[in-house]
């Protein structure tokens, strides 16, 4: 009975020391800036987001794809998917970043709106 015991008691510490162990991530050397970070999740959704229309345009995505994002803001895929990583270790950043291109996203999406309004009015004052 009493190694049963033991090993009841073993198994419940494994469990909660590997629920409590965060699996720290290191802060990567070349961290991307919460900033630079929103800019670039916000092209890359905006990118993701044009992809699913027809047609599409082979030229437009080889041209003006991720990697011209990448280029653009001096970032590479690695160090994006190492700092988002980074972020994610830290729900209250992560959320704030997020938060962040979403109103971004709803920004573009007010001024298109605003913009089809306009549009419409100037079609029917002719």
């Amino acid at each position: 009975m009493r190694i049963y015991t033991f090993l009841f008691v073993l198994i419940l510490v494994s469990i909660f020391d590997s629920c409590s162990s965060s699996g720290s991530v290191e802060k990567p050397d070349n961290l991307i800036s919460e900033s630079l970070m929103v800019n670039v999740l916000y092209e890359i959704s905006i990118l993701d987001a044009m992809s699913t229309f027809k047609p599409r345009n082979k030229d437009f995505e080889q041209i003006y794809g991720k990697p011209y994002i990448f280029l653009k803001y001096g970032v590479d895929s690695l160090q994006l998917a190492k700092s988002d990583q980074y972020y994610a270790k830290f729900p209250r950043v992560y959320h704030r970043i997020y938060s962040r291109v979403l109103e971004k996203m709803k920004k573009t999406k007010d001024s298109f709106d605003l913009l089809g309004k306009s549009k419409n009015k100037l079609k029917t004052s002719f």
